[in-house]
C-alpha cells in the first residue's frame, strides 16, 4: 500500500511540475487556485477611507525591484500628491533571476559576475522607476540580500555566525555600493535589525508589505520580516507602533491578476479563495493620472517587462488592493486541561485561520497533507492548536509547528515542532534561538485533525508569537504551508494598543 501511495504521489509531483513550467517566468508559487474573472466594477470591495496628508510617513517594502510599483505603485504616488513621506525598502536586487540574466546578456552560461550586474542593472531601472511615480534616488533603499534566499534567511540561516551563500553571486554579504548596510553578512538577524533601524528612522503612520498569503518565498519571508521587526519595536513601546497601520499586497497567488494582460479599464479584485479565507480586503482608487504614473514607472522595469510584459501590465488597474491582517487573539477556554482529550473538545476549538481551496494536482493527491484551517485557544495555564486536514494525518507525512515567540522583555526565540502519527511531538532545533520541547507540551490525532498542546510557563510565557504550520508529504517534499500570522496572548504594555491595520477610519 505504501509503495503505490509513494508513486502516486511521485506521478503527481512530475505532473505538476510539467504544468508550472509552462507558467510564467516569474510566477514561482506551487498552487493554481481557480482563475479569477476580471471585474468591470468593484462596488463589492469597500474602497479606502483613509485620506492621505502630509503628515503621513509610508514605508513601502519590497522583496523585489518591481514589486513596490506593482502592489502599491498608484499609493505611492498618492502620497507624494498628497505630501506625504514616502520611502521604498527593497530586500533584493533581484539578482538569482537565472532566467533574466540569460535572457539579457544572450548567454546560456551564466557567472556570478554577470548575476551581480544584473542586479545593478536592477538597480538603477528601480531609481528609473521611482522617478515616474514622484520619488527621488535618496528616496529608494537597497538593503541588498540575497535573491530567491530570504525564505532561508528567515529559516535555517539565521544565525550570523553560520552566513548564508548566494548560489547565483558566490557571495555571503551584499557586493553592491549601492546597499544601506555594506559588509552585512548574509543572515536573518541582520536582515530583521535592517529592517528595524530603517523603520525607526521612518517613524512610519503606514507600512505597505507584501501579503502573508503570497505564494512566492521571497515575498512572504519578507512580509514575515517586517511583521517581526514591528512586533520587536512595539513590545519596546516605541510611540509611533501605538498608531502605525500595515497594509498588505498581494503579487503572487496562482493565476492573478486576471485577466494577464495590461486592462487599465477593469478594476483589480482578489483572488476568490483568499477572499472567502479572509482577512478583509479594501481597494484604494487609483486616478488616471495614478495609473499613468503606475504603468510607466513598470515599464522602466525592461529586464522584467522583456520577459513578461503582460503580467506586469495586469496590475495597472483603476484601484489597488490591500488585505488587512486581523489582529488574532486566542479566546480563553472555561476550565482547563481536556481541550485535546476528545474528538468533540478539539473540534470545539475556535477556527482562527482558514486555508485557500481549489488548489494544486498535488495538494489534492496528498489530502492527508493538506491543511484545512488551524484553530487556537488558551487557558489560564496552556496554548491549544488544532492543525485541521483534509483528510485524516498518515504516518509517511510530517506535520511541522513553528513559532516565533516574542518576550516583554526584548528576548525572542523559536520553537520548531514536528508531529508525526500517531503522539510524536520533537523539536527540529538546530540553532541557539531554538528551544528544546517545552515540558509538558503534547500532541494527539484526533480524526482529521491534530491538536497540540503547549504549557505557556514551559514557553516563558510569551507575549505574542508568530504561527505557522506546514506539511511535508512521502516523498519529503513541503505540501502545504499556512501564512504566517501574529498571535497576541497579551498586550504589548498596560494600556498599550497594538498596530493598526484598517485603511478606513
Amino acid at each position: 500500500m505504501l509503495r503505490r501511495v509513494l508513486g502516486t504521489a511521485a506521478l503527481v509531483t512530475v505532473l505538476t511540475m510539467a504544468v508550472q513550467s509552462a507558467r510564467p517566468l516569474r510566477a514561482m508559487d506551487p498552487a493554481f487556485p481557480p482563475a479569477v474573472l476580471a471585474a468591470a466594477s468593484s462596488d463589492a470591495i469597500p474602497s479606502a477611507a483613509y485620506r492621505l496628508t502630509r503628515n503621513d510617513s509610508l514605508v513601502v517594502f519590497g522583496a523585489h525591484p518591481d514589486d513596490e510599483a506593482l502592489g502599491a505603485g498608484g499609493l505611492i504616488h498618492a502620497a507624494i500628491a498628497a505630501g506625504a513621506r514616502v520611502r521604498t525598502v527593497t530586500f533584493t536586487n533581484g539578482d538569482g533571476y537565472v532566467e533574466g540574466v540569460d535572457v539579457g546578456f544572450h548567454t546560456l552560461f551564466s557567472t556570478p559576475h554577470r548575476f551581480i550586474e544584473y542586479g545593478q542593472r536592477r538597480q538603477q531601472e528601480a531609481f528609473a522607476a521611482a522617478g515616474r511615480i514622484g520619488l527621488s534616488p535618496s528616496q529608494v533603499t537597497f538593503l541588498g540580500y540575497p535573491d530567491r534566499g530570504l525564505a532561508v534567511l528567515w529559516g535555517g540561516a539565521w544565525d550570523c555566525r553560520r552566513p548564508y551563500t548566494s548560489p547565483y553571486t558566490r557571495r555571503s554579504f551584499s557586493p553592491y555600493a549601492l546597499t544601506y548596510r555594506p559588509g552585512a553578512r548574509y543572515c536573518g538577524e541582520n536582515v530583521l535589525e535592517d529592517v528595524e533601524r530603517v523603520l525607526v528612522q521612518e517613524r512610519p503612520t503606514i507600512i505597505v508589505t507584501h501579503h502573508p498569503a503570497d505564494t512566492h518565498r521571497d515575498h512572504w519571508a519578507a512580509g514575515a520580516f517586517v511583521a517581526a521587526a514591528l512586533e520587536q519595536l512595539t513590545l519596546r513601546q516605541v510611540p509611533w507602533t501605538r498608531t502605525v497601520r500595515v497594509w498588505h499586497y498581494l503579487v503572487h497567488h496562482g493565476i492573478w491578476p486576471r485577466p494577464g494582460a495590461y486592462a487599465p479599464d477593469l478594476y483589480l479584485t482578489p483572488p476568490s479563495e483568499l477572499a472567502a479565507a479572509g482577512p478583509e480586503w479594501v481597494q484604494y482608487p487609483i486616478g488616471r493620472a495614478g495609473e499613468d504614473a503606475k504603468r510607466l514607472a513598470i515599464l522602466e522595469y525592461r529586464s522584467q517587462v522583456d520577459l513578461m510584459r503582460g503580467y506586469m501590465l495586469s496590475f495597472v488597474r483603476r484601484n489597488e488592493l490591500f488585505g488587512l491582517r486581523p489582529q488574532i487573539r486566542p479566546p480563553r477556554l472555561e476550565g482547563e486541561g481536556g481541550a485535546v482529550a476528545t474528538p468533540e473538545a478539539c473540534a470545539r476549538l475556535p477556527l482562527l485561520i482558514r486555508m485557500p481551496s481549489g488548489r494544486s494536482m498535488l495538494y489534492a493527491a496528498e489530502g492527508s497533507a493538506t491543511l484545512d484551517s488551524v484553530a487556537l485557544a488558551r487557558d489560564s495555564t496552556r496554548l491549544y492548536v488544532a492543525l485541521r486536514l483534509r483528510h485524516p494525518p498518515m504516518r509517511e507525512a510530517q506535520y511541522r509547528l513553528e513559532l516565533r515567540l516574542f518576550y516583554r522583555d526584548g528576548r525572542t526565540a523559536r520553537l520548531p515542532l514536528v508531529f508525526r502519527v500517531p503522539r510524536s511531538l520533537t523539536s527540529r532545533g538546530t540553532l541557539p534561538q531554538d528551544l528544546p520541547l517545552p515540558a509538558g507540551a503534547a500532541a494527539r490525532t484526533v480524526g482529521s485533525q491534530i491538536c497540540v498542546v503547549l504549557p505557556l510557563t514551559s514557553l516563558g510565557d510569551p507575549v505574542s508569537f508568530l504561527l505557522q504550520a506546514a506539511t511535508v508529504g512521502p516523498l519529503r517534499t513541503p505540501v502545504d504551508r499556512s501564512p504566517w500570522i501574529l498571535v497576541r496572548l497579551a498586550s504589548p504594555a498596560p494600556g498599550a494598543a497594538a498596530p493598526q491595520s484598517g485603511l478606513r477610519e
